[in-house]
């Protein structure tokens, strides 16, 4: 996705990163396995500043190649 970087820092130094997902359904799929229920319409990653701002990155089961970004 455009403006999306998807990784984890290892505690050995070392790094995993969902580079190759394009797409919100490339990354919801490899996300999560088939073994779910229904598949998600999205995922959505929120966090809450300790001012009680919250941040959402929005991230459709669907082709797009952008996130959106909510700041309340």
């Amino acid at each position: 996705m455009k403006n999306l970087r998807v990784f984890a820092p290892l505690v050995n130094g070392g790094q995993v990163e969902l580079s190759d997902c394009h797409t919100g359904q490339q990354l919801i799929r490899a996300l999560f396995s088939h073994d779910w229920g229904a598949p998600p319409k999205a995922v959505v990653i929120e966090a809450t500043s300790t001012d009680g701002r919250a941040v959402r990155l929005v991230i459709q089961n669907d082709d797009s190649d952008m996130v959106r970004v909510i700041i309340e």
